[in-house]
């Protein structure tokens, strides 16, 4: 007999099914300021302010990295694994 897992339970919260889903339904509109903020109230609705704060979250995470890969840390860190790619 296969064991039933539940993702929910062994995720951090913040990955949790709801989460993600609420974050699914605003992505699918982006673009569209209009939409997403109407979308982003509905959610907001439903959700606890923690939860929503885990949805806005993972919504700035593509910002977020892009951000960091500005970096003069990031932009150092590509250097020396590019040159230890080319070292044999």
């Amino acid at each position: 007999m296969k064991e039933e897992r539940n993702v929910d339970e062994r995720l951090p919260k913040w990955l949790n099914s709801k989460i993600l889903s609420a974050v699914d339904f605003i992505w699918q509109v982006k673009g569209d300021d209009e939409l997403t903020m109407k979308r982003i109230n509905v959610v907001t609705q439903k959700f606890s302010p923690e939860e929503m704060s885990w949805v806005m979250m993972l919504l700035t995470l593509p910002k977020l990295q892009t951000l960091i890969m500005k970096s003069e840390d990031a932009m150092e860190f590509m250097k020396k694994k590019n040159a230890e790619r080319t070292v044999h």
